[in-house]
């Protein structure tokens, strides 16, 4: 599954189109500043949920941000939640 990230003018998303769904699975972000994003948002279409597809798209989300220095505000209840979960993120989680 490649996972494509996307970033115009202080927004961006990670999506991929999962087989067999006629839209993105995606989880945007709105930019505080250089270092700091905001996670506001995970969708994945009703046919692809069940299969791990928001998991994957937190992962991405993780390892771009250790990859660019950035720190992440979960903000989307999906996010959130994961972020929770996973003590292994807190260096990049703004909590």
């Amino acid at each position: 599954m490649d996972i494509i990230f996307e970033e115009k003018d202080g927004r961006g998303r990670w999506h991929v189109r999962p087989e067999g769904a006629d839209e993105d699975a995606e989880m945007t972000f709105s930019r505080t500043n250089a270092e700091l994003i905001m996670i506001d948002h995970t969708f994945v279409p009703p046919s692809a949920r069940g299969q791990g597809i928001a998991g994957k798209l937190a992962q991405a989300a993780v390892d771009k941000s250790r990859a660019e220095g950035w720190k992440i505000i979960p903000v989307c209840p999906y996010m959130k939640a994961e972020a929770e979960k996973h003590d292994d993120w807190d260096d990049v989680i703004q909590r």
